[in-house]
């Protein structure tokens, strides 16, 4: 199923050409459970402006990260398995080769898509296109956090802990630092000039 993007919510950035499945890849997700949505290069700054919650606020500190945008393109996620079993308690690096080899196999599967870790925009935007009543990271998923691949000076950025009242958490951590709440979460996305 495709999470349709309120037209209100057009800017500029969304009029790039979105990367997408090809009708086989989507359907042969949607078999495996996967849902997808589509990104369209926002920012936590745009995301908050649309009247988004963040209840993190030392990101507005840095503005070239606030400006960092999502990927233009469609994603997939398993709203059933969001994150890579065993994937917590481990170090960023740890983390990186578990998407590495969950990539491995999903492309074997489905020909033409590849698993990364994404930025912290990539995550923002999918929670706030998830369903309310099951918000990524919210509830449903324990309030747990992915590692992200966005990088704050010698720190890696987390994203998760959202709370309806509070809205999503951005949080910072050494790469080495392991927690049982800090998982991998894999984006399927179309691999470059396939279709």
């Amino acid at each position: 199923m495709t999470k349709e993007r309120d037209k209100s919510l057009i800017t500029p950035e969304t009029l790039v050409e979105i990367q997408r499945f090809s009708q086989e890849q989507r359907e042969a997700l949607e078999k495996e459970g996967y849902a997808t949505y589509e990104l369209t290069g926002q920012s936590i700054k745009s995301l908050r402006e649309q009247g988004n919650p963040f209840w993190s606020s030392w990101h507005e500190g840095y503005p070239k990260l606030e400006a960092l945008i999502s990927r233009r393109s469609e994603v997939a996620i398993n709203p059933k398995q969001l994150f890579i079993p065993g994937s917590n308690h481990r170090t960023f690096l740890e983390q990186q080769a578990m998407v590495k080899r969950f990539s491995k196999d999903i492309s074997t599967r489905i020909p033409g898509v590849e698993a990364v870790l994404g930025e912290i925009p990539d995550y923002a935007e999918l929670v706030f296109l998830s369903p309310a009543e099951q918000r990524l990271f919210g509830e449903k998923y324990n309030y747990n956090y992915t590692r992200t691949k966005t990088r704050i000076v010698s720190d890696v950025a987390d994203v998760g802990d959202f709370r309806p009242v509070r809205g999503l958490r951005v949080c910072r951590w050494l790469p080495d630092i392991r927690d049982v709440n800090l998982f991998a979460a894999p984006l399927v996305v179309p691999i470059s000039g396939t279709k």
